[in-house]
């Protein structure tokens, strides 16, 4: 009788424990991907930007100054509303622009300034969980590149460009890599060309590094935990797969014409990462180039030889 009541026990606590650990997991796989898309909930990111132009010592307002542009919006697939600005130098070429993350529309300016510059049509929007998107998750690429293919798409049909260009930057470099990956080339929703600067190599490789505080961390057992309790989570409730996410293997679907900024003294997108990106292009039209500059700061080091490098590879593709 004592031995039954033990083992009773001794189950129940089983149960207990395990109830418990799963209830944690879920608790612990929610706030890691309330945290993850939800990154800017509270944040200015319109405050943001305007301090990185100041870092970086751009004149915004010589810009704005300068070039006027249209307040527009273009409707995803998914039904989203996408803010962007057309700036119209009625060109039959245009570029649209992809900011990276924790930023808006306009962090991309030192970078749309060139091309208007040279002559081109330039869409800026505010990608997802940043500026005034409606939609307030960010999720690496997956659901912002449809807004990407509603702009391309608004560019052909309402711009009348003839040629379109997609060059995002950072987060940015891979929402227009995942967006590459998602197309048929020679629809409306692709673009002729492609621009990739210092690409997030996949959101989990950003998750861990940020998780993990750096390398060392990055792959922990405890981050591994937080990491796998929130796919789960995120899929479940969600429906957002880390996988698709996951800019080297999306590249494996790449067939535009793709350029590919590596920057040498990246500490965000460290280069061996990027060139891993580049590698997995399966577009036969790829090219890299190198820039010696911190993260996405070739534009502003260097703006004659960075837009150089851009203008050959257009060159190239007829473009």
């Amino acid at each position: 009788m004592k031995k039954n009541t033990l083992k009773k026990a001794g189950i129940i606590t089983v149960s207990i424990i395990g109830t418990l650990a799963v209830a944690g997991s879920v608790y612990m796989g929610k706030l890691v991907t309330d945290s993850v898309l939800y990154q800017n909930k509270d944040i200015d990111t319109t405050y943001n930007t305007m301090k990185q132009l100041e870092t970086w010592g751009y004149d915004f307002e010589a810009f704005t100054s300068k070039y006027q542009g249209t307040e527009i919006s273009a409707v995803a697939e998914d039904g989203n509303e996408v803010p962007a600005t057309y700036f119209d130098t009625e060109s039959t070429k245009c570029v649209v622009l992809v900011h990276g993350a924790g930023g808006d529309r306009y962090s991309t300016a030192p970078l749309a300034e060139q091309y208007l510059e040279r002559g081109f049509d330039v869409i800026v929007h505010d990608q997802r969980g940043c500026g005034s998107n409606p939609d307030k998750k960010v999720t690496f690429g997956i659901n912002e590149s449809l807004d990407v293919r509603a702009l391309v798409k608004y560019a052909r049909e309402t711009g009348n460009c003839d040629e379109v260009i997609v060059h995002g930057q950072s987060m940015g470099g891979q929402t227009t890599a995942v967006y590459a990956s998602n197309v048929t080339p020679g629809t409306v929703e692709a673009a002729d060309a492609v621009i990739c600067d210092s690409p997030v190599p996949g959101m989990e490789y950003m998750i861990r590094d940020v998780i993990g505080d750096g390398e060392e961390g990055a792959n922990s057992a405890f981050t591994s935990y937080l990491v796998d309790t929130s796919k789960i989570y995120m899929k479940a409730v969600y429906g957002i797969s880390y996988g698709e996410g996951d800019t080297i293997k999306a590249v494996k679907n790449d067939k535009l014409p793709t350029l590919v900024f590596v920057s040498e003294q990246d500490t965000v997108c460290l280069p061996e990462k990027v060139e891993e990106v580049y590698d997995s292009i399966a577009s036969e039209n790829k090219q890299i180039a190198y820039v010696n500059s911190k993260h996405i700061e070739g534009v502003l080091d260097d703006p004659e030889g960075y837009m150089e490098s851009v203008v050959t590879f257009l060159d190239a593709q007829g473009l």
